[in-house]
C-alpha cells in the first residue's frame, strides 16, 4: 500500500501544476490571506544557463555568470554620459541574423523543489541609442527539469520610472506552485536588442533568517553544507552585558492589525498603529524588500487636515491612480504602519525600491501661498509656528523610528538617505523642509536634517552604544519549522530535518516533514475520482496534518 501511496503522489507533482496551466490564462492574487506572509527570493544567487536562438550576447552588455540573480537592481540609464554604456550589470543580447525574431531562454535551478511559489518578475529597460525594446516574456516551471509547464506571459506591472523606462514584467499567481526549475524566454524582433536585469522567484511561507547571532528568531542553529538548510541545535541561554541602556522594542513590527509603542528606553513612547494596505491594491508591489536603506520624505501635503491619519487612510484606500506606496506615515502624534517592512514600496522611483524602508513625514497645516502646496512660505511668524509646534514633533517621531529600524535591521545611521540622494539625476527636493537652511536657501544638510541627524544618532547610541544593560537570551524554539532560512547572503535555503527527507520531496515521497495534509489527501482523492485539481504541491498550508499511516486508511476509504 505504501508504493501505492508513493506513485499517486509522484504523479501528482506532475499533475498538478499541467491541470492549472490548462485554463490559459493568468490569473492575478487579489486575496487578503498573502497580504500578511512573507516572501523568500528562492532565485537570489542561484545558477542558471542561457540558450540562443538566432541570438547573441550583446556588446558592452555581456552576462558574466551572475547578472540575473545577483540581487543586484541594475541603476538607470544615463543619456548625458557616453561611460554609462556597460555597466551597471545589465545583460543584454540581440538578432544574429538580423531577421525576424530571435529568443533567450535562461533556466534557473534552485536547487530544490521550492514550494509555494507565488511570483516571478524580471525588469528591463528601453535604451533608444542601442534600440533596445523590452520583449515579450513567458514562464514555465518544472520540478525534474525535464517536463515543464506554463506558469504564464509576464505583463508589464510597473513602470518604475518613465523617464528612463525601466520596467517591471510581472507574473502574480491566484495559486502557488512548486517547482526547481524556472524557464525564461525573452522572444524579440530582430530589430531591437534586448536588456534585461534581475529574475526573481518569490515563494510565500514563515521565513526566519540568520540573525548576527548565529541563529534564527527562534535561536535554531542551522547546517547549511547540504544545499539545504537543517537544524542542528539550539543557542545556548545566555545572560550578558551589552552596550546601550535603551532597549529596542520587541514588537514584530510586521504583524498585522498590531499597536505598539517605540521609544520608551528615551524617555519617549510613540504610538505605532499596523495597519496594512490590502494585497489586492494596485500599488501593493509584491516584491520582497532586502532593507539595506531608510528613505525619508516629506508628504507634499499642506493641509491642516493631512495628518498622519488622513495621509494614511489615502494610502491604503487611494482611488487616483497613483501608484506610490510607502511603509510609515508621521506626524507629531502617532505613526502609521500601511506597508510591511518585508515588501517593497513604490517611493524611491529608483531601483532603490527594492532596498528601502519609506517614512513619508506629515506636512499637515504647513503655510502656503495662492499656489497651494507646490507654493510653500518659509518665512513669517505662521511658519515659525507651525515648524515649532508642527513639524518638529513629527521629525522627533520620525527620529525615534529611524532609530528602532536602524537597530532592528542591523543598519547604521550612515544608511539614512534624503528622497534626493536616490532619485535619479537627484532632482528632487525632497525632504523639502528639512533641506532649508537658516536663511530658507535649499542645502543638502539644512536645519531640519540636522536636527533629525542629530536625534536619530542619540536614539541609536542609546541602544547600542552609551552605557550599558544586561540582556537576558532565552530559547524554546517551536515544534514547527519554518519553510525557508534566509542566510547571511541573502540565499534562501529550504527548511528540512534531514538531507533524506528533502530528497523524498524530490522523489515525490512525502512531504519534507514526512506527512501528509488534509489538503494534500483531498488533492489525491480528486485525483483518483477524475474531478480537477489546482495546483501548489506540496503545500503546508496549517491544516490538521496526518501522519502517513492514518493517509493510508483514508486511501482505503476512498477505494
Amino acid at each position: 500500500m505504501k508504493k501505492t501511496v508513493l506513485i499517486i503522489l509522484a504523479a501528482l507533482m506532475v499533475i498538478l501544476p499541467l491541470t492549472a496551466s490548462a485554463a490559459g490564462k493568468t490569473p492575478v492574487y487579489d486575496t487578503s490571506e498573502r497580504g500578511v506572509e512573507k516572501q523568500a527570493t528562492v532565485s537570489l544567487n542561484k545558477p542558471y544557463t542561457v540558450e540562443y536562438e538566432d541570438a547573441v550576447p550583446l556588446e558592452d552588455y555581456a552576462d558574466s555568470g551572475n547578472e540575473l540573480t545577483d540581487g543586484i537592481f541594475a541603476p538607470v540609464i544615463d543619456y548625458e554620459n557616453s561611460d554609462w554604456i556597460g555597466s551597471g550589470g545589465w545583460a543584454g543580447y540581440r538578432s544574429e541574423s538580423g531577421s525576424g525574431t530571435y529568443s533567450v531562454t535562461v533556466t534557473l535551478d534552485i536547487g530544490y523543489i521550492a514550494r509555494e511559489i507565488g511570483q516571478v518578475f524580471i525588469r528591463t529597460m528601453t535604451e533608444r541609442r542601442i534600440k533596445g525594446l523590452t520583449p515579450s516574456i513567458s514562464v514555465k516551471a518544472s520540478i525534474d527539469g525535464e517536463s515543464f509547464f506554463s506558469v504564464g506571459e509576464l505583463q508589464v506591472q510597473n513602470v518604475e520610472n518613465k523617464r528612463t523606462e525601466i520596467l517591471i514584467n510581472r507574473i502574480q499567481l491566484e495559486e502557488t506552485f512548486s517547482a526547481r526549475y524556472i524557464k525564461v524566454t525573452f522572444t524579440q524582433d530582430a530589430a531591437y536588442t534586448t536588456l534585461t536585469d534581475e529574475i526573481c522567484v518569490s515563494a510565500y511561507g514563515n521565513i526566519e533568517r540568520i540573525n548576527k547571532n548565529g541563529g534564527d528568531g527562534e535561536g535554531r542553529t542551522y547546517d547549511l553544507s547540504s544545499g539545504y538548510a537543517i537544524p542542528n541545535g539550539k543557542l545556548e541561554n545566555s545572560i550578558t552585558t551589552v552596550k546601550g541602556h535603551a532597549y529596542p522594542s520587541g514588537a514584530d513590527f510586521d504583524e498585522p492589525d498590531k499597536t505598539f509603542y517605540i521609544g520608551e528606553g528615551f524617555g519617549e513612547k510613540v504610538k505605532v498603529i499596523n495597519d496594512f494596505m490590502s494585497v489586492g491594491r494596485p500599488y501593493y508591489s509584491h516584491y520582497v524588500n532586502d532593507i539595506r536603506y531608510i528613505v525619508i520624505h516629506n508628504t507634499g501635503m499642506c493641509e491642516s487636515y493631512s495628518d498622519a491619519d488622513f495621509v494614511h487612510n489615502y494610502l491604503v484606500n487611494k482611488t487616483d491612480g497613483s501608484s506610490s506606496s510607502w511603509h510609515y506615515t508621521v506626524d507629531g502624534n502617532v505613526i502609521y504602519h500601511g506597508l510591511p517592512d518585508v515588501v517593497a514600496g513604490w517611493h524611491a522611483a529608483t531601483n532603490y525600491n527594492f532596498y528601502t524602508i519609506g517614512i513619508e513625514i506629515c506636512l499637515n497645516g504647513a503655510p502656503v501661498g495662492p499656489g497651494g502646496n507646490n507654493d510653500p512660505i518659509t518665512k513669517g511668524e505662521e511658519y515659525e509656528k507651525w515648524y515649532a509646534e508642527t513639524f518638529t514633533p513629527a521629525m522627533e517621531n520620525a527620529a525615534v523610528l529611524t532609530a528602532e529600524l536602524l537597530v532592528r535591521y542591523d543598519l547604521t545611521p550612515d544608511k539614512i538617505l534624503q528622497h534626493t540622494d536616490v532619485y535619479y539625476f537627484h532632482t528632487k527636493q525632497c525632504p523639502y523642509y528639512m533641506r532649508l537652511n537658516s536663511n530658507k536657501v535649499l542645502v543638502h544638510d539644512g536645519t531640519g536634517w540636522n536636527y533629525f541627524m542629530k536625534l536619530v544618532n542619540k536614539y541609536y547610541s542609546a541602544m547600542t552604544e552609551e552605557g550599558e544593560r544586561t540582556v537576558r537570551k532565552t530559547y524554546s524554539p517551536s515544534e514547527k519549522l519554518p519553510d525557508y532560512l534566509i542566510g547571511t547572503d541573502g540565499t534562501a535555503y529550504m527548511v528540512t530535518t534531514s538531507v533524506e527527507a528533502a530528497t523524498k520531496v524530490i522523489q515525490g515521497d512525502a512531504d519534507c516533514n514526512g506527512i501528509i495534509d488534509k489538503r494534500d489527501a483531498e488533492c489525491i482523492r480528486r485525483i483518483i475520482v477524475g474531478e480537477d485539481v489546482s495546483r501548489g504541491y506540496p503545500d503546508i498550508n496549517g491544516d490538521k496534518e496526518i501522519k502517513i499511516n492514518d493517509y493510508i486508511a483514508v486511501l482505503r476509504k476512498i477505494k
